[in-house]
């Protein structure tokens, strides 16, 4: 019987070695491969022909309907790393980049708690820090209260910032504690979430009569203005790590607003509001974070709010000096002074001799 006519048998009787092809010319597809340079590869990846059985110690699996699957990778992922508290530098060296990253660039804030403890200004930042924390102790903004309704407790964290002047200067390096706020819940753990901001309209409006009728504007900046109100809502508030402690650890009701709770703005808006009016301001109906105040010596004058930021602008120095003086007895306060247009406008005028409209 002719070679070519015989039948091939089952795939559970073949056997390659003993086909008849193999004594013979190698086949085509084989060559092409062993041309190519793919020879081991495709005789690893390539399906085996039809007929052929797949041996049970072969790495390519095979669903109930006989396609195959793709091959499973056996590593194992890489362990958690936890150990950055305590050898930080170590941390930044074992990185991606190696010890290039211990140059970091200190013109910059450190982004997070584990940059911060890794740069050579780490003292300054600690300083920063225990400042902050003192100053939360100091205006009890919480308090170890137990949990009754077991109400869980929100993450906080620092964030860094460099303070510098007008001219770029750098006047204090700045922690400020925060509230990771997205894990609040809506109409549980907050409701309102505006903030006092004026529309540019206003803004700009007040600027340019300030300017047209030679105004005196200033600024002044309320220091930790977010704590002067009081939280609207029961929440606890877990401290990070590197605190006091017996505290960093511990869920503290928060009495005080912090910043990064949702209502923040809010609340610290109506107190602000509060207070002005309190103080004999009107409230502008066109625009809510603008007020008129009337000094009975020194004329009108107008306190534009800007989150926990005030504008005041008035003809007289005095005035505006009487403004300040109230806010700082109300609030803790830091004077920032002329503002930077006002600057500006004044230097002109004095290098021209005259007034610039």
């Amino acid at each position: 019987m002719d070679m070519l006519d015989a039948e091939i048998p089952s795939g559970d009787e073949y056997d390659p070695q003993q086909s008849p092809e193999s004594d013979g010319a190698p086949d085509e597809e084989a060559v092409h491969d062993a041309e190519d340079g793919d020879g081991d590869d495709a005789g690893e990846d390539a399906a085996p022909p039809e007929g052929h059985q797949v041996l049970p110690d072969s790495t390519t699996e095979s669903d109930d309907d006989g396609a195959q699957a793709p091959r499973r990778s056996k590593r194992k992922p890489a362990p958690k790393i936890t150990w950055w508290e305590s050898n930080p530098k170590a941390y930044v060296a074992a990185g991606p980049f190696g010890g290039a990253t211990s140059a970091w660039d200190l013109r910059k804030p450190p982004t997070n708690a584990k940059e911060a403890r890794a740069r050579s200004d780490w003292p300054l930042w600690k300083a920063a820090e225990k400042e902050e924390y003192l100053a939360h102790k100091k205006l009890g903004t919480w308090s170890k209260t137990k949990n009754n309704n077991k109400r869980k407790a929100v993450k906080t964290r620092y964030v860094y910032d460099i303070k510098r002047d007008s001219d770029g200067n750098v006047t204090r390096y700045k922690a400020r504690l925060v509230v990771q706020g997205f894990n609040q819940v809506p109409g549980l753990d907050f409701d309102e979430t505006w903030a006092p901001v004026p529309s540019s309209a206003t803004t700009g409006a007040l600027f340019a009569v300030a300017a047209t009728k030679d105004w005196e504007v200033h600024h002044v900046d309320v220091k930790t203005a977010f704590l002067n109100a009081k939280m609207d809502k029961e929440m606890y508030i877990n401290l990070p790590d590197g605190t006091e402690p017996g505290e960093a650890h511990e869920a503290l009701h928060l009495n005080l607003v912090l910043y990064g709770t949702k209502q923040t703005g809010h609340l610290w808006g109506i107190k602000l509001d509060k207070e002005l009016k309190a103080m004999g301001a009107v409230r502008s109906k066109v625009d809510p974070c603008l007020y008129t105040w009337s000094h009975p010596v020194h004329g009108l004058f107008y306190i534009l709010v800007y989150v926990d930021d005030l504008i005041v602008a008035g003809k007289s120095l005095d005035g505006v000096q009487a403004v300040k003086n109230w806010v700082s007895a109300t609030f803790d306060v830091r004077d920032m002074g002329e503002t930077r247009r006002a600057k500006a406008r004044h230097h002109t005028a004095r290098l021209w001799g005259a007034k610039v409209l």
